[in-house]
């Protein structure tokens, strides 16, 4: 009888995970069919596809546009997780006190997060219109007048780095948040009647103990706008000239509009490995760092 109840138990486990199984191998095939993309000249309108092995990838290295919008990606994500991370801890330093902006701000914190990634781009590009936007009226106060914001190249990169950090920096303050509320409250206590300042408590015991949960928090974040495309389709679309083409920007518009889907393909090949190395990198300090807190 307990045998039979096993067996039966089993069966259903493997029913219960058979839709993500089946998800996960779509996006393995869809991996794979995309990588074999990459090595043809497959293009839209013509019936023959031919292989070129690496060729796409050959003529993608010896094009300095193509260089530009890997230095943009980087310049993009690596901007965008520091200055998230930054303002994130010191979110979450501010909801671990009982200060009454703390208990003002808590409502609302996730309210970016919840708001589709488009949706907030064609918002922020409305506010940052250098005309009639919200933005350059109140900037007007302190004496900056017609800034640019997205409408030139020196400053687009600038703003959809801010539009990214206003979405996703509550991403960052409630996870470190967590991990400030994870320390126990007899360390901070000891540390405080051994004489340390606050300064002292927080550099040498907050810091080191949530590091993880910040690296963990980088990490989901990194692989995320390593791939942004909403938020600068949105309100860029790559430009002005090419100061905010990242890789993903690049890939739609030689695919999709170009239609050279062989050559879109490479360049996400290519994201992909960028991804990938970055993802290692920070999987190797996250462990690092977790065995110097156990």
């Amino acid at each position: 009888m307990a045998h039979r109840k096993a067996r039966s138990g089993n069966a259903f486990l493997l029913v219960s995970l058979l839709p993500a199984v089946l998800i996960l191998g779509g996006f393995v095939l869809l991996f794979f069919w995309g990588f074999y993309q990459s090595l043809t000249d497959m293009r839209f309108g013509r019936t023959r596809v031919d292989f070129e092995g690496l060729g796409n990838y050959t003529r993608l290295f010896g094009r300095g546009r193509f260089w530009d919008s890997v230095s943009a990606t980087a310049i993009y994500a690596f901007s965008a997780v520091a200055c998230e991370a930054i303002l994130g801890l010191a979110i979450a330093k501010l909801f671990n006190t009982r200060a009454l902006l703390a208990r003002w701000f808590r409502p609302t914190i996730l309210l970016p997060l919840v708001l589709p990634p488009l949706s907030v781009a064609l918002m922020w590009t409305t506010m940052m219109n250098p005309e009639t936007g919200v933005l350059n009226y109140f900037l007007s106060f302190i004496g900056i007048s017609n800034f640019s914001w997205t409408s030139k190249s020196e400053t687009a990169m600038f703003a959809v780095v801010f539009i990214d950090v206003w979405t996703f920096t509550p991403f960052f303050a409630l996870i470190i948040f967590a991990g400030l509320r994870g320390i126990a409250p007899e360390i901070i206590e000891g540390a405080r009647m051994s004489g340390a300042k606050a300064w002292g408590i927080f550099w040498r015991i907050e810091l080191p103990m949530v590091l993880p949960y910040i690296l963990l928090a980088s990490l989901f974040r990194l692989i995320d706008s390593l791939n942004q495309f909403d938020i600068i389709f949105g309100t860029t679309q790559g430009g002005p000239g090419n100061a905010t083409d990242v890789l993903s920007v690049s890939a739609y518009f030689t695919a999709f509009q170009n239609l050279y889907f062989g050559r879109g393909a490479a360049i996400m090949i290519v994201n992909w490995l960028i991804v990938l190395i970055s993802a290692i990198v920070l999987v190797k300090l996250w462990q690092f760092t977790r065995k110097r807190v156990i």
